[in-house]
């Protein structure tokens, strides 16, 4: 039940398990497209301390965006 005292609908249901689902998806998603770009600069650049930097941008920046669709 919700805090009105009604059932929440099908529909509802339906975009708060989406929404569960989008946002770990999206962290994820986020430090491996950085990572990987951060690993490849790592390779090419011979300098092994992007690939950390990668990740960790990837993971505050996905964290935001998370933030910023969910957290309101």
């Amino acid at each position: 039940m919700t805090g009105n005292g009604r059932q929440p609908s099908e529909a509802e249901n339906r975009k708060f398990a989406n929404d569960v689902s989008a946002a770990p998806a999206t962290i994820v998603g986020g430090m491996l497209v950085y990572g990987g770009a951060g690993w490849l600069l790592a390779r090419w650049l011979h300098l092994s301390a992007l690939f950390p930097i990668g990740l960790v941008f990837g993971l505050v920046l996905a964290g935001y965006l998370v933030y910023a669709r969910y957290g309101r």
